[in-house]
């Protein structure tokens, strides 16, 4: 995620230099925005269902037995990587445009940048914590890559396109705009319990069949013969 956020930022500068135009700051972090909101959630994802598929998580269930404890660390961790790393590259991209203003001699502006910062973050957030949620409810990786790839961008767009729905209550940007831009409270919550709450709450469950059923296909088939 770092890398493809740092190319944006280079390629946004070069770009911006080669036409002799003023690097606007705010536009430079705003190039974050879509792949960050699209790359936290699969990161998160492969995150979540590594550990299951690689059976890691037994160690932990061992220490602390309570699958929402282990599930919510889980997420907390997730999201806090997710967000260090997009503050980091946000910092770079100021960095790298003060020193290209100062060498090339090119106007900086940066304008709302400390909001355009904290709505890259407010997606980055929420997409981590979403995709995360959802791995551990579906415990299929591919699974979950295309279910959250999907309802980030065809379903949503459809719930948007059918008429007599209430859209902001039913798509998973909801959530994410109302904590970047404020907006009606309803939505958002609605936002967060579909898909963020009721995955997370299909999680232990979900956790236990799989742990379960892995279990079962460890043990060895019985001898059916009797002794000679």
């Amino acid at each position: 995620m770092a890398v493809v956020g740092l190319s944006l930022v280079v390629l946004s500068i070069v770009l911006s230099v080669a036409r002799g135009a003023s690097l606007e700051v705010s536009a430079i972090v705003a190039v974050l925005a879509l792949p960050g909101a699209v790359i936290a959630p699969l990161l998160a994802i492969l995150s979540v269902t590594s550990d299951l598929q690689h059976r890691e998580v037994v160690k932990y269930y061992a220490l602390q037995p309570r699958r929402t404890v282990i599930l919510t660390a889980k997420y907390l961790s997730v999201a806090m990587f997710a967000v260090a790393v997009t503050v980091i590259v946000c910092i770079a991209a100021l960095i790298a445009a003060a020193l290209v203003s100062a060498v090339s001699g090119a106007q900086i502006v940066y304008g709302s940048v400390l909001s355009t910062v904290w709505l890259v973050v407010c997606g980055v957030l929420v997409g981590s914590v979403s995709g995360a949620a959802v791995a551990s409810a579906l415990m299929s990786t591919p699974v979950a890559i295309v279910f959250v790839l999907a309802q980030s961008t065809v379903v949503d767009l459809l719930i948007g396109l059918i008429p007599g729905v209430p859209a902001d209550y039913l798509q998973s940007a909801t959530f994410s705009d109302f904590l970047s831009e404020g907006g009606e409270v309803l939505p958002a919550l609605s936002s967060a319990v579909l898909w963020i709450l009721i995955p997370a709450a299909l999680a232990p469950g979900a956790t236990r069949a799989l742990m379960f059923s892995k279990r079962k296909r460890k043990v060895p088939p019985m001898d059916s013969a009797g002794p000679s």
